[in-house]
């Protein structure tokens, strides 16, 4: 299988994914994206958090660098707001394409279809690669985005993922099309979230300026709900490392990891198991709605210590709870549970209890934990 990984721009990156290129693999480093230049007219779906926006001028020096790697560069344009409609900001977009014509950059990632027209128009090179954002779960939608000129590849919707036989008639549908497809393996969110567009479009004006929004994260919601419902975990669109055979099998082209605001260490760990095609522990570890890095481990004591009047006092106290909370939670999957193999139908599943087995936490924990996040909603996140 093919993957394409993401960049956060650190400048050591560039060394991991060289150092993982060079070892023997399972699956290959096909394609890295990201955004390194500053984003002031539309949004990229993320914003740069752990390293400096970088000039484009640098981006292209860095962009020739991957590719002396063999590893293709996706632009990401990805936000869904039609920001090119603000006529303040059209002709910057423009620009900002007319430049991407010229760079060694050939692929580009977008999420709306004005921004697709304006490409195909001022970056006629590109090869647009449709995002997850767009929403594709099915063949009316493939064919529709189909008629535009340069559409190179779709990112598909992860309502389907569990869904191996659409995901497969999806496949083929594209091939016919000349499109390739690609699903997302490890971002951890949820099927049916009723968050999930404010969630994106959040992201989208995080990524201009994400200092003057409140401080309230659209993950609350779906993890306090995974852990009031805790059979829903076993629900989640994940892809593990060993089921990129059964993706290639099924005519998925490639395989796309998040998340580029993540570290460089994070990253080529995450990296490093599913180019390997296995991983023995608990995947909820591997998904950057769920990952512990850097978070010591607590006991049940020291999370009921947690004051959570002291939490909500400062925007820097609640962006760390959020960064504790899988810690706090601490749900473990087990790794022989298989998710592309459970239709996640449990109603009707004979082996329910064996299932529902397969996720493990501690319910005093639990009930602490709930009682913190009913006391932030109330008094922070909604207030």
């Amino acid at each position: 299988m093919k993957l394409i990984v993401p960049d956060n721009n650190d400048p050591d990156l560039i060394s991991a994914f060289s150092d993982l290129i060079n070892q023997d693999s399972v699956h290959i480093i096909k394609s890295v994206y990201g955004k390194p230049t500053p984003s002031k007219h539309y949004g990229t779906g993320r914003a740069n958090i752990l390293f400096d926006d970088i000039s484009q001028n640098d981006t292209i020096e860095r962009v020739n660098a991957y590719k002396e790697l063999n590893v293709d560069y996706e632009y990401a344009m990805n936000g869904i707001l039609p920001n090119a409609r603000i006529l303040n900001n059209r002709n910057h977009i423009i620009e900002e394409l007319k430049w991407l014509e010229t760079s060694p950059i050939k692929k580009l990632i977008i999420a709306n279809y004005e921004l697709a027209q304006l490409a195909i128009k001022y970056a006629p090179s590109l090869k647009l690669i449709i995002s997850t954002y767009a929403g594709i779960d099915n063949k009316v939608k493939l064919l529709q985005w189909s008629k535009l000129a340069n559409i190179h590849m779709v990112v598909l919707d992860r309502s389907i993922y569990r869904k191996v036989g659409e995901l497969s008639e999806i496949s083929k549908e594209a091939k016919k099309l000349g499109i390739l497809t690609c699903v997302v393996a490890n971002l951890g969110c949820m099927t049916n979230c009723i968050r999930a567009e404010e969630h994106a479009i959040v992201k989208d004006m995080a990524s201009n300026n994400r200092n003057s929004l409140h401080y309230a994260p659209c993950t609350f919601f779906c993890l306090k709900y995974l852990l009031e419902n805790p059979v829903e975990f076993l629900k989640l669109p994940i892809f593990r490392p060993e089921d990129l055979t059964v993706l290639d099998d099924i005519g998925i082209d490639f395989v796309k990891l998040v998340d580029r605001t993540q570290t460089t260490e994070w990253i080529k760990n995450v990296v490093s198991h599913y180019l390997y095609g296995t991983y023995n522990d608990n995947i909820l570890d591997l998904t950057c709605n769920f990952t512990r890095e850097d978070v010591d481990e607590m006991t049940n004591e020291q999370v009921a210590s947690i004051d959570m009047k002291d939490t909500i006092c400062k925007r820097a106290k609640v962006v760390q709870y959020r960064k504790i909370l899988p810690e706090l939670m601490k749900v473990t999957i087990d790794k022989n549970f298989s998710f592309i193999n459970c239709g996640k139908n449990c109603e009707e599943c004979r082996d329910r209890c064996k299932f529902t087995s397969s996720v493990k936490y501690d319910i005093e924990r639990r009930n602490i934990v709930l009682d913190q996040l009913n006391f932030l909603e109330n008094e922070y996140l909604f207030k």
